[in-house]
This record gives C-alpha cells, sequence and structure tokens, in this order.
C-alpha cells in the first residue's frame, strides 16, 4: 500500500471530486492501519455527514479531537454533527473548545456567531448573548452578526438593547429585510404586551387606571412605528387596530382593521379582523357594514362563538331583542366558558324587561371572569335599574376600570381617595368631591354635596368643595351654601385638601338605597329671574302656559358609545307635531347644540332665545319661570327636577338605570314624570300620549 500521506492525499482527490465511495474505502483503509490518524478521521466524518449518517459521523470526529486534540477543524466538525442531529449543547461545546485554540479572528468571529445560535437553541440565551456579543466585537462591521445578536436579545427579553442593535443595522443597510421585520415584530410584541397588562381589577385606583391608558398608548405607539417601518404587514395594521380599540378611537381602529384586511394573511386571522371589525362598526352606528364584516367572518369560521357574540351585540344595537337574545344563547352554548356573551345576553335580558334573568346570567359571567371590569359595570346598571340600589352602588364602582369613562383631572391624583365616613379619625377632613360624567349627572348627584356639608361633624368632615363642569359653576355657586364650588380652570392642591371623591361614589360610600334616596326638592337656586318674567310676559298672551321643550340631547361624536345612546335617546322636532293640539301653550326652546337647527322648521310656534343662554345658570333662571317643561333625558331634566318645576321626561326604550322599572314617578325628583317609549326607535305614540296629557293639564 502507499504511504498514508500518499493514501490520504487520494482519498481526498477523490472526496473532492464527489466520488465519495472510493474516497470512504481509502479513509477506511488507512484507518485499518492507523486508527487513530487524526485527518483520516476528521475527514471520513465530514463525508459521513454529507452522506447522511450523523452519528456516524459525530463518533468518528470524536476520536479525530482525542487523537488531536489541537486541530481547532476536528472540534468544529464535531460541531457540525452535532448540529445534524440536532444536540445545539454539545454544538456549542464543541465550538468553545475551538475557540479555545485561539483561531484567527475572522475564523473565531464566525465560530462565535455560531456558537451563540447554538446556545439560544439550547435554551442559555444569556450564554447566547456573551457569546454574540463576543463575535460582533471581532467583527464589528458584519451585520449578519448584528442581526443574530438583535433576535438573541429580544429573545432573551433585553428588549431596550435588541432595539438599539436593529436600528444601527438599519442605519448601516436601509431596508434590511430582516432588520426590518424583526425590529416591527419586537414593537408588535411590546405593544401585545401592554394591551395584554391592560385588564384592572377593581382594587386597583387611579393610578393603575391611568397606567392601563398609558400602556394601551405605547401599545398604540409602537404599532403605528411598525406599520411605518413595514406596512406590507397584516399583523402590525391588525395589532395597531386593536391598540387603538384599547384606547377608545373606533374610527381609527377601523381604519387600521381595514387596510389589515387589504393584506395577504391566514383564514383565522382574516376571521379575527373582521369580528373586530364588525364590533367597530357597530359602535359607530353603521349597522350595515357592521353586518357585512360579521358575515364575512362567519363565511371563513362557521358558527365560531365571537361572531354570534358580536352578531348578538349588533342585533342589540339595533332594538330587534328577542332575535339577539336568541343569537347570544347560541354563542352561550358555543363558548360556555366565556364570559362575555352571557354578560352581552344578560343585557339583552335586561332590555327586555327579565331583571331576574339578567342577574342570574351576570352573577354566573362573574363566576367565570370575577376580575373583569365590564361584567360589573353592567351588572350594576341592571341592579340601579331594578331598584337594587346597594348591590348597584357597590358594581359602580367599577366603572372607572371599563375604559369607558374620561380620567380625572391630572391635578386630583395628588389626593388620597375618601372611602367614606371614619368614625375613628380625630381631625376634620377636608374633602373635595368632583364631577366626572355628563353635566346631567352633576346636577343629579350635586345634592350630595350639600347633604355632606350639612352634615359635615358627623360625616368627619372639616370643609366640603365642589368641582364641576365650567358650564355648572355659577349655578353650583348661587345654589349650595357651605359647600365651596371651585372656580372654573382652578387648580388642586394638596396644601388645600386632603381626600377627594368622584360625585357618583357618593350614594355608595353614604349608603343610599331605594328608600333613602335625598329627595328634598329645589335644591338648586336659579339667579334673578325678574327679567325672564318680564319676557315671557311680554311674549305668552294671558291665559297660555309657557312649555320648554328640549328634543335633542349631546350628540357626543368623540364618544360612539354615548352617540349612540344620543340616537335612541333623542326625538326629532318634528315628531312632536302633536303637541300643537295644546292650543292654550306657547313653546319655548331650551335646546342647545347641534339638533337646535331643528328649530327653524318646528311644526309649532316656538319662542327661542337660547343664543343669551350661556351656561345653566341662565337656564335654570328661565326655567323657573316656565309652568312646564318637556324634555328628551338630557341635562335639563335633571335642571328642571332640581328646580322643582315640574318636568316631563320622554324615556326611551331601554331607559336609562336612574329611572328604575316600569315606574311614572321618580324617587329623585317629586316633580318627574315619565313618559316611556314604547317601541325602539318609535316615539310616535309616546308624542300622542305627551300631547293627550298635555291638553288636558289645566293651567296651575
Amino acid at each position: 500500500m502507499a504511504s498514508i500521506s500518499d493514501a490520504l492525499n487520494e482519498a481526498l482527490r477523490h472526496h473532492r471530486e464527489g466520488a465519495l465511495g472510493h474516497a470512504e474505502v481509502i479513509y477506511r483503509r488507512i484507518l485499518d492501519v492507523a486508527p487513530a490518524e487524526g485527518d483520516t478521521l476528521n475527514l471520513l466524518a465530514v463525508l459521513c455527514l454529507q452522506t447522511g449518517r450523523a452519528e456516524e459521523a459525530l463518533d468518528l470526529a470524536g476520536h479525530a479531537t482525542r487523537a488531536n486534540p489541537a486541530a481547532a477543524a476536528f472540534h468544529v466538525t464535531r460541531a457540525d454533527a452535532a448540529a445534524a442531529l440536532g444536540r445545539p449543547a454539545l454544538e456549542a461545546d464543541c465550538l468553545e473548545q475551538a475557540l479555545a485554540l485561539n483561531p484567527p479572528a475572522p475564523q473565531a468571529a464566525g465560530w462565535q456567531r455560531r456558537r451563540g445560535r447554538a446556545l439560544a437553541a439550547a435554551g442559555d440565551a444569556s450564554a447566547a448573548v456573551r457569546t454574540l456579543k463576543a463575535a460582533a466585537a471581532l467583527a464589528p462591521d458584519d451585520i449578519d452578526i448584528l442581526d443574530d445578536l438583535a433576535v438573541t436579545l429580544t429573545r432573551a427579553g433585553l428588549t431596550d438593547e435588541a432595539e438599539t442593535a436593529f436600528a444601527e443595522i438599519l442605519r448601516r443597510q436601509p431596508g434590511h429585510a430582516g432588520a426590518t421585520r424583526n425590529l416591527a415584530s419586537l414593537w408588535l410584541n411590546q405593544a401585545g404586551d401592554h394591551l395584554s397588562a391592560g385588564h384592572l381589577s377593581a382594587s386597583q385606583g387611579s393610578a393603575a387606571q391611568a397606567s392601563s391608558g398609558h400602556r394601551a398608548t405605547i401599545a398604540a405607539t409602537l404599532a403605528r412605528r411598525a406599520v411605518e417601518l413595514d406596512p406590507n404587514r397584516r399583523e402590525g395594521w391588525a395589532r395597531l387596530g386593536l391598540a387603538l380599540m384599547a384606547l377608545n378611537q373606533p374610527e381609527p381602529a377601523a381604519d387600521a382593521l381595514r387596510r389589515a384586511l387589504a393584506l395577504p394573511g391566514m383564514a383565522d386571522e382574516t376571521a379575527e379582523i373582521l369580528i373586530n371589525l364588525g364590533f367597530l362598526e357597530t359602535r359607530l352606528g353603521r349597522f350595515d357594514a357592521a353586518a357585512a364584516a360579521l358575515d364575512q367572518a362567519d363565511a371563513q369560521e362557521p358558527g365560531r362563538a365571537e361572531v354570534l357574540n358580536h352578531r348578538g351585540v349588533l342585533l342589540h344595537a339595533q332594538g330587534r331583542l328577542p332575535e339577539a337574545a336568541d343569537v347570544l344563547a347560541r354563542a352561550t352554548a358555543t363558548a360556555p366558558d366565556d364570559h362575555r356573551p352571557l354578560t352581552n345576553l344578560a343585557t339583552v335580558l335586561k332590555d327586555l324587561g327579565d331583571d331576574d334573568g339578567a342577574e342570574a346570567l351576570y352573577l354566573k359571567a362573574l363566576a367565570l371572569a370575577p376580575g373583569e371590569p365590564a361584567v360589573h359595570w353592567q351588572r350594576s346598571l341592571a341592579r340601579l335599574l331594578a331598584g337594587d340600589l346597594a348591590t348597584g352602588w357597590q358594581e359602580y364602582e367599577w366603572r372607572h376600570q371599563t375604559g369607558q369613562m374620561p380620567p380625572p383631572d391630572p391635578s386630583l391624583t395628588v389626593l388620597p381617595e375618601w372611602r367614606g365616613p371614619d368614625p375613628t379619625a380625630t381631625a376634620g377632613t377636608r374633602l373635595l368631591v368632583h364631577a366626572e360624567q355628563g353635566h346631567g349627572d352633576t346636577l343629579q348627584f350635586a345634592r350630595y354635596a350639600a347633604l355632606m356639608a350639612g352634615a359635615a361633624d358627623r360625616l368627619g368632615l372639616a370643609h366640603v368643595g365642589l368641582m364641576v363642569q365650567p358650564a355648572l359653576a355659577r349655578l353650583m355657586a348661587l345654589s349650595l351654601p357651605g359647600v365651596t364650588v371651585m372656580p372654573p380652570g382652578a387648580s388642586v392642591s394638596a396644601a388645600d385638601w386632603d381626600a377627594r371623591v368622584p360625585l357618583m361614589s357618593l350614594p355608595h360610600r353614604l349608603g343610599t338605597t331605594l328608600e333613602t334616596i335625598p329627595a328634598q326638592c329645589p335644591y338648586l337656586t336659579p339667579p334673578p329671574v325678574e327679567g325672564w318674567r318680564t319676557r315671557l310676559a311680554q311674549a305668552v298672551p294671558p291665559g297660555m302656559r309657557a312649555v320648554g321643550l328640549v328634543w335633542g340631547g349631546d350628540p357626543r361624536p368623540d364618544d360612539p358609545v354615548s352617540a349612540l345612546i344620543d340616537r335612541r335617546r333623542s326625538v326629532p322636532l318634528a315628531v312632536l307635531a302633536p303637541l300643537a293640539a295644546a292650543d292654550d301653550v306657547r313653546f319655548v326652546s331650551l335646546q342647545k347644540g347641534a339638533p337646535a337647527a331643528q328649530a327653524a322648521t318646528a311644526p309649532f310656534p316656538l319662542l327661542d332665545w337660547t343664543d343669551e343662554l350661556r351656561d345653566f345658570a341662565d337656564t335654570a333662571a328661565l326655567v323657573a319661570c316656565l309652568d312646564l317643561v318637556i324634555t328628551v333625558d338630557t341635562a335639563v331634566a335633571h335642571l328642571a327636577g332640581a328646580l322643582g318645576r315640574p318636568v316631563w321626561v320622554l324615556s326611551r326604550t331601554d331607559g336609562c338605570w336612574r329611572w328604575l322599572r316600569d315606574r311614572a314617578d321618580s324617587p329623585w325628583y317629586p316633580t318627574l314624570r315619565l313618559y316611556r317609549q314604547e317601541s325602539w326607535g318609535d316615539w310616535s305614540a309616546t308624542a300622542r300620549q305627551v300631547a293627550i296629557d298635555l291638553v288636558a293639564k289645566p293651567r296651575p
């Protein structure tokens, strides 16, 4: 036989030419003669790898490294075999032995990169990061190493460092496909983390609530950056839509979801996007578009519970209550462990008048999701409507966790929240009560500020202040003796106040029940009324009644949920034409805002001085001079009731909780009378009844 050197050269020639069978025969003949010949062992290991025999290759490479442990290439071959066998930890160990032999920097950089990838695959992220950083130090201009490092940093949870690394890659090579995709993914994953962390429990306070909104804002920012970086990625637009949904921005959220639908993706992704789009279109009052989106989602995944759930919500919004109940019952049967269709079905049953059935489903939903704010919130409205005020007020405390309420003025957060009378308190508390929702809510519950000021000693209070909307400040200052009404724009200082409390938390903190509602009216005092009395005497003939009229609420276009409610509570002025039958009445417009434009085509003579009504104090002075106010369920109803004036309120079919169930009167306002809508969306019968009673009502 030729010398081992000659034989090895011949085998290597065959190997390079692809004659692997001839090469293997010669390699094995050499090993028969010299079983510890390192080069031959290594080359035969390489050949075995090329022919799919990784286990044999690993064994041969092991023999090679033992024969010549100083040959770095042998350790690398063994690493190749370990990689082929899916053993990344062993691969990393082999490469570590090769690197310990101090190879040249370019070679070392490549092996470090590979070892870092192997460590990452083995689950040792921290070691992988250290190794890839070493590789980047050896080859600082190698973008591929930097890309691997950035990806590994992301997997290790070191997102700030990962973001810096991806940004550096894109600085050096704009449009780098991997870095673009991965940086967008990083931002989208962060956005998802912020969104998933946004669910709060009722025990969390305003700081946590603000943090939730902050997380949603961050999520939207990250998702927007992702779509700007990679606009052709469906996931980015879908995640942006979800973030904007969490921020209660349905219009831009719907736009983002439509952009997502225009990009290719899997069927289950498409269905999810369509479901969310259907929900948003429902909230925006675009019912045909909502139905179309949900139809498409159902075509993608027939019978999916989420589609049934959102279709039930859509039918509810359209006033198709029996159909909504049927669809939501199917949704609960399809997904019995999902609290959402249970909650929505409970709300439909509430609007159908089934208080017991609604309560049973709310409790079932809470058993599944005891910390879900939306369930507690919906249950609160149902219990208040049913007259169970104790439970209702307690559940109403969840309102600020729903994401549907505006956050408190930031200046208020310096004050701790007052939780109710404290018998152990030794020093009087300086308490600031602050408005939180609409003008009508403030008008209804402002009575509690005066009540607390009158019982300050018993409640452990030294002083009571009230912060309200600017349009109410003057009226409240005139009306509530013993209460300091904050001027509009005034700042809140911890030096002036010891604690704060949301106005609508006071019934709960003070234990108000149906029997103990503070119904003493009037509790509001208008400014001087002589001027309005004179003008009315001049404009309204003797023997005729002056009746104020409000036919529309505040549309609130920036708040889609409130806008939908306003569409149901407002009445086109033309629908009130039957009121013209009361020929001894002169109507006086009290309507402000966009609906006031209908006054120009009123179906009866209408006095209109609303341009002179600058705030609620001005309106109160005029209302105090009227014989009656007829209004939809808006702030003027509360104003008239709080002034002790006769007021008739037109209440929609799914009436507000404060008017209770099936009552024509109100325990909140002795002079108030309710006219309930008989059919969803149809005010004609209600208008006729009001007209009949108006004709029959004698002048006081």
